[in-house]
C-alpha cells in the first residue's frame, strides 16, 4: 500500500494477533475494531491497549464502520483511527504520518546504539554513547565518564566541541563545565537553603553540578522524557 507496507501476518482474532506479534516483528498493525464476532474475539481497543503496554514501538491503527469507536482507539493509545470505507486522502494523511513516527524511532535506535571515536595520548576508543553518565571539564582538561566506573581521558577537544559529538543522543549541558546523558540521571537535589544544586546517578558513588539557571529547564526535560525520576 502506497508503496511503504510489506504485509508480515494476517489474525482472524485479536488474540491471534497478539500471539503472532510475539513470533513476528513488525512495525505498524490495522486492526478492525470487532474483527469477528464478540464470542470468538476480543475487540481492537482491547489489542491496542496491550500493545501499548508490552510493545509502544508497534503502532496501531484501528479501524470501524461508525465513529462510535473513535475515542476508545485515542484512549487505547492508537496511532490513527479510519472509517470504512477507507477514504484514500485520509488514508495518504495517516500513512504520513505512520512513517514520520517510524523515522523518528529508528533515528532513536540508531543514536542509543551510536559510539564516539575518541582521541586519548595514548590511540583511539571506540565508546558506545549509551555506557556514558557525563562529561566533565576541570583543569583545562576533560574527562568522560562511563557506566562502568571507568574514565576516558580526551585529547584535544573543547567541550562545545564535545557536546556537538553527543547532539541528539539526549545529552544536556547543565554546567559551563558538565554534559549529562539524561537517561542516566537518578535523582535532582535542590538546596534551597544554599541555593545548590546538583544531580546524581544510579551506581554512581558522587554527585555533579547542576546549574541554578538549568534547574528548570532539566526538570522539564526530564519530565516529558522519563518517568523514573525522583523531584
Amino acid at each position: 500500500m502506497y508503496q511503504v507496507f510489506t504485509l508480515a501476518g494476517e489474525a482472524d482474532t485479536s488474540e491471534e494477533a497478539v500471539t503472532l506479534l510475539q513470533k513476528q516483528k513488525v512495525d505498524v498493525v490495522f486492526c478492525n475494531h470487532q474483527p469477528a464476532p464478540p464470542n470468538r474475539t476480543s475487540t481492537g481497543d482491547w489489542l491496542a491497549t496491550v500493545l501499548a503496554q508490552n510493545q509502544p514501538d508497534i503502532q496501531v491503527v484501528m479501524y470501524a464502520d461508525t465513529t462510535e469507536w473513535a475515542f476508545e482507539a485515542y484512549r487505547s493509545q492508537c496511532a490513527g483511527y479510519l472509517l470504512l470505507p477507507f477514504d484514500p486522502l485520509a488514508l495518504q494523511a495517516l500513512v504520513n504520518r505512520l512513517r514520520y513516527v517510524f523515522d523518528l524511532q529508528q533515528t532513536k535506535r540508531e543514536a542509543a546504539n551510536r559510539s564516539l571515536l575518541i582521541k586519548t595520548r595514548s590511540g583511539y576508543q571506540l565508546t558506545p554513547v549509551i555506557d556514558i553518565l557525563f562529561v566533565e571539564r576541570s583543569n583545562r582538561k576533560n574527562r568522560i565518564v562511563t557506566q562502568s566506573g571507568t574514565e576516558i581521558h580526551p585529547l584535544g577537544y573543547t567541550m562545545n566541541q564535545l557536546e556537538q559529538m553527543l547532539e541528539g543522543c539526549g545529552f544536556y549541558r547543565c554546567y559551563q563545565s558538565f554534559i549529562v546523558n539524561l537517561s542516566k540521571v537518578s535523582f535532582i537535589r535542590a538546596d534551597g537553603n544554599s541555593k545548590t544544586y546538583a544531580i546524581q546517578f544510579d551506581g554512581y558513588d558522587g554527585e555533579i553540578l547542576l546549574s541554578r539557571d538549568k534547574y528548570p529547564e532539566l526538570l522539564t526535560l526530564l519530565k516529558e522524557k522519563y518517568a523514573n525520576i525522583d523531584f
